[in-house]
């Protein structure tokens, strides 16, 4: 067999640059042999200065780009395709340092309060470090290996190219102790392969090429039976014609492909395809009357056909006017149509379909097929998204939702980033016409977050809120917060925070915040917090009230060898002083147990000292309710012993107990136990038994001296017992008995789950109350269970036996596979008398495992994800 290179077009084009082209071309034997050839038809050997200047565009880091350079504008020779290139979607294009603070804290609705920080014994072992995913390289990717083939595969339904001479294979080398590395293709260069070549191997001439043709260039490999080239630019191939990416993960078919040697695009005629990028289950097929496959992977698709089934008129299918596949990104279709079989159902003007593995109903992904639904305040209603994303730093959805008895409603969700990542906003706007109510409500959420350096970072948010749903009139709210944050390597840090909010013109309250972190050592540190809150109150026939209130807190605190010190200052000043004061407060804490060498049960112990000043404490003034206040010394302290384990008698033992006793500068004192065990009996492996007691003891005066300090309440005391008898998975019968030791006879819990089938459940729940007139209430029933040919039914309702067993708040779901393509879900709530319907692509399955029992009725856990979310009632 004869192999020959068509190679007057490679001695004929000038190089091109190659800026925003990812190399492809391995070192491959087909490759290498195929470039030997091509050189030697030139009448030139290759050189080292050929090959170094290959290489070294292969190692330019301004050579290559980013997977997603297809959506640049830029043309690929252009200098700047690069530095245009758009980026991964989780990940800055660029690298930058690593900022010292994270995202700014948001000010909180009221004072600012220091939380102390954790006890950091007893010191468990430090856990390794959690794998950091590798970081993207800055140059160019490493060559792929591109396999010459003389078929596609054979997994589509369309007939493959069958080889009439077998595949196309390199000489095999002489055998040697160091073999030298071959020539590689150029970023730019490409190869033509075949069996018979007619007509003459010059430049500017005619030539014809027969028998396992097979190109190699950047995208991957073009491959048919017979081959022409015009003598100036074009290559027209035709045979069982097929073009495979360089991923392996794509494969097109054509009834012929004209090959564009100058800029290395491919147009097929009446072309299909399949792909597996993005898709979970099955594969993407594609068709159209042409299609353009250009450099960097952008397949260009006009009268476009698209389906993730194998059979589309038994399954669904989008036709539109054009389809432009971005590789391991999205397809986006314009002028779509969706249909369900041959019967049409729904027109939008753009779809957009990831390709990545992002969340379904996310801004990236926010489906394309919309839900349809019946409610008894809502009427019926459809919704629906249309999604965009013309680059990685601009995409959302536009939102479409249609009510037969409100009315019309629009919103607009998306997300807009700076290519350097420094800098990200996300809007959430939503206007509904009202019918009902004859008025216009929206609802709108504003994000933006922004680092201005290393060390700061901003963060602002606005919240407005005027639509709270059907027959549903509340004054509108809105709620506006900025935050700077500002830190250094020594783990200093200060935060500054504002906060509006707002209720109609009811009532508002502005807060403003500072906090100070400063890390004096390892082991000391000190906290500052001080806050400004100014709120204003005019509600109806009552007159304006205003507040003013001035919060400041200060947290010491320090690890020493054996103990760890909490010291706490805390003030409030405002006109109707309520809140507790601590001047100060200080907390010890050992670090270790306080008998060391205990280990059966461990004994802890925690002591508090403070000075203390509670507002609302001390007696009342002769007629008035405006208590006089006190001040006055507290000291606790407290001891934890256990949990104590025990393994008897078969039996698992588990005990807890707690003694507080408090001292007052006043004379009193108060003293609280608490006790809690639990004894776990496993019989005849069938049965386990758990009883659990609790009893809490108090001694003292209730709210004595402090009205908001150590407040007591009564001593409770209370057993329950689980008998559990199950038979592996078949079965589970859970009866719980509870007791508070009061002579009163109380409710008995049963819970029955069993399997009938391996594909069936039943669940059954509720309680027993003995006594007259009582007995069994309510039962909680649950059922799964097939329902036909790939269908299953799932039913869930409340059995009242008071009513002679009539079933109340009945939820039925229902879902059928159509095709081995998509599912059908349909589900119906009585008591808020509402019904769902949605579609659901089986090429997506990890995003549907949402439906059924056990979910609510909401629109977020019904709906399956990757059509529906959250996000069509308040957007993610």
């Amino acid at each position: 067999m004869t192999v020959v290179a068509l190679s007057l077009m490679l001695c004929a084009i000038p190089p091109i640059p190659s800026a925003g082209i990812e190399t492809t071309n391995p070192n491959s034997p087909e490759a290498t042999h195929a470039l030997a050839m091509l050189d030697q038809s030139c009448g030139t050997a290759p050189q080292d200065v050929q090959a170094a200047e290959v290489a070294q565009a292969s190692a330019s880091p301004a050579a290559s780009a980013s997977p997603g350079a297809s959506e640049s504008p830029v043309a690929s020779g252009s200098p700047a395709a690069a530095a245009s290139a758009s980026p991964a979607a989780t990940a800055s294009p660029s690298p930058s340092p690593t900022p010292i603070v994270g995202a700014p804290e948001t000010a909180p609705n009221g004072p600012q309060i220091l939380v102390p920080p954790p006890l950091p014994t007893p010191r468990a072992p430090t856990p390794p470090p959690l794998p950091s995913a590798s970081p993207s390289p800055s140059g160019s990717p490493a060559a792929q290996v591109i396999q010459q083939v003389s078929a596609p595969p054979s997994s589509t339904p369309v007939p493959a190219a069958y080889p009439s001479a077998g595949p196309i294979v390199s000489p095999t080398p002489s055998a040697s102790l160091k073999p030298e590395p071959g020539e590689t293709l150029g970023p730019n260069d490409y190869a033509i392969l075949g069996d018979h070549i007619v007509g003459t191997n010059e430049k500017g001439q005619t030539s014809d090429l027969d028998g396992h043709v097979t190109i190699l260039y950047q995208q991957g490999i073009l491959g048919g039976d017979h081959a022409h080239y015009d003598g100036t630019r074009y290559i027209d191939v035709t045979g069982s014609t097929f073009v495979k990416n360089a991923g392996g993960d794509t494969v097109l078919y054509a009834d012929a492909v004209r090959f564009d040697s100058l800029d290395q695009h491919a147009t097929l005629i009446n072309g299909r395809g399949e792909s597996t990028q993005g898709v979970e289950r099955g594969k993407l097929h594609f068709k159209g009357a042409t299609m353009v496959t250009s450099r960097d992977g952008k397949t260009h698709i006009e009268h476009a056909n698209l389906t993730t089934c194998e059979n589309p008129r038994g399954g669904y299918h989008v036709e539109s006017k054009t389809l432009d596949v971005y590789p391991g990104d999205k397809a986006v279709a314009k002028s779509a149509v969706l249909f369900l079989g041959a019967l049409a159902i729904f027109y939008l003007p753009v779809v957009v379909i990831s390709l990545r593995q992002d969340q379904q109903g996310s801004r990236r992904n926010p489906g394309f097929v919309p839900i349809v639904g019946y409610s008894q305040v809502e009427g019926f209603w459809i919704k629906a998204r249309i999604g965009f994303s013309p680059s990685d730093y601009y995409y959302g959805y536009y939102r479409v939702e249609e009510y037969t008895r409100i009315g019309l409603g629009l919103g607009y969700v998306a997300t807009i980033r700076r290519k350097d990542g420094r800098r990200q906003t996300d809007i959430n706007f939503f206007r509904q016409n009202n019918r009902l109510q004859a008025s216009q409500n929206t609802n709108l959420s504003l994000a933006d977050q922004e680092s201005f350096s290393r060390a700061t970072r901003g963060q602002f948010n606005f919240n407005y809120q005027g639509n709270y749903g059907p027959n549903i009139s509340l004054p509108a709210q809105y709620s506006l917060n900025a935050s700077v944050d500002h830190g250094d390597t020594r783990g200093d840090r200060q935060n500054y925070t504002f906060q509006r909010t707002a209720t109609g013109g009811e009532s508002s309250t502005n807060n403003y915040g500072f906090t100070d972190h400063l890390q004096i050592s390892q082991s000391l540190q000190n906290d500052v917090a001080f806050s400004y809150t100014h709120s204003k109150s005019a509600f109806l026939n009552s007159p304006t009230s205003l507040s003013d209130l001035l919060h400041l807190q200060t947290l010491t605190h320090l690890v020493g060898r054996r103990y760890d010190y909490s010291l706490t200052f805390d003030r409030y000043d405002s006109a109707t002083p309520s809140s507790l004061q601590k001047e100060p407060e200080l907390v010890i804490r050992p670090l270790s147990n306080l008998f060391p060498k205990e280990t059966i049960v461990p004994v802890q112990v925690q002591y508090t000292l403070g000075f203390y000043n509670d507002p609302q404490g001390g007696t009342f003034r002769p007629g008035s309710t405006t208590p006089t206040g006190i001040e006055t010394s507290r000291g606790e302290a407290r001891v934890t012993l256990g949990p104590g384990l025990a393994h008897v008698l078969g039996s698992d033992f588990n005990g807890t107990l707690t003694v507080q006793q408090d001292y007052y500068g006043t004379g009193d004192a108060k003293a609280q136990i608490a006790q809690n065990a639990t004894l776990t009996t496993p019989l005849f492996n069938h049965l386990v038994n758990t009883i659990t007691y609790s009893n809490s003891h108090v001694n003292g005066p209730f709210s004595e001296p402090f009205r908001s300090l150590d407040v007591l309440s009564s001593g409770v005391k209370q057993a329950s017992d689980v008998l559990r008898i199950f038979n592996r998975d078949t079965y589970s019968l859970s009866l719980t008995g509870t007791t508070f030791f009061n002579r009163m006879a109380q409710a008995v819990g049963y819970q029955l789950t069993a399997r009938p089938s391996p594909r069936s459940t039943v669940l059954l729940g509720g309680s027993f109350n003995p006594g007259p007139g009582n007995g069994f209430g309510f039962t909680n029933l649950q059922v799964a269970t097939p329902f036909g040919y790939k269908s299953d039914l799932q039913f869930a309702t409340d059995i009242d036996w008071k009513a002679h067993g009539r079933l109340e708040n009945k939820n039925i779901y229902y879902r059928h596979i159509v095709g081995d393509c998509y599912e059908i879900r349909l589900s119906y709530n009585q008591s808020i008398k509402q019904v769902f319907a949605t579609v659901t692509l089986l090429a997506f399955p990890s995003e549907s495992a949402n439906f059924g029992i056990g979910q609510t009725a909401s629109l977020s856990s019904i709906i399956p994800g990757n059509f529906s979310s959250a996000g069509f009632t308040g957007g993610p």
